[in-house]
């Protein structure tokens, strides 16, 4: 969720290896860990350029490896430590050599999407420049929206969704974070049956 100019694939690119299908259009997305269940759903009409970039995600076999492997809470943030967020963040993590997905970067401006508790966004590097990454608001996060400090270039981050249920599971979750953000060892999960 932050960082220097990185290589980065078009658009058009990141969907070549799976373009979704109507049956892959859900709006919805069950998640599994050792911890329980989450469930979240995307809000195509106010972030349909996040939400389609997120349905592609979900839908590649690479989403298999994803994991939880970021807990931020107020005390042990590794960025932006002025401004502290408690957040879960999973997906896959970026690797520094590979080259960053380029979308329109949808603000909370544009979408009328805050970074509310349970909100679900974006991780993202410059404008635009995202990874098969997002991270869940665990409290109200207004740093996070445009205009906020939290990203550095003050264009905030792409709320796209929400969590629907599984909050406690959430809870549970958070509560294994550690003395610093990226956590050793990494909580796999992965996508339920629907």
């Amino acid at each position: 969720m932050g960082a220097a100019a990185l290589p980065r694939r078009s658009v058009a690119d990141c969907g070549k290896a799976v373009e979704p299908t109507l049956a892959m259009l859900t709006d919805v997305y069950r998640f599994d860990c050792q911890y329980g269940e989450f469930t979240i759903e995307l809000n195509r009409e106010a972030a349909p350029e996040t939400c389609a970039y997120f349905t592609r995600v979900f839908s590649k076999q690479d989403f298999a490896r994803a994991k939880i492997f970021r807990i931020v809470t107020e005390t042990n943030s590794s960025l932006h430590t002025s401004v502290p967020i408690e957040v879960i963040q999973f997906g896959l993590d970026h690797e520094g050599s590979e080259p960053l997905d380029q979308i329109v970067h949808e603000t909370t401006e544009m979408t009328g999407l805050k970074h509310l508790k349970w909100a679900v966004s974006a991780a993202r590097y410059g404008e635009g420049e995202v990874y098969p990454s997002c991270f869940i608001c665990m409290r109200d996060e207004p740093e996070l929206d445009q205009g906020g400090k939290r990203s550095g270039d003050g264009a905030g981050f792409a709320a796209f969704g929400k969590v629907t249920s599984g909050f406690e599971a959430l809870q549970w979750i958070f509560a294994q974070a550690e003395d610093e953000d990226y956590l050793r060892d990494a909580i796999s999960v992965e996508i339920a049956e629907k």
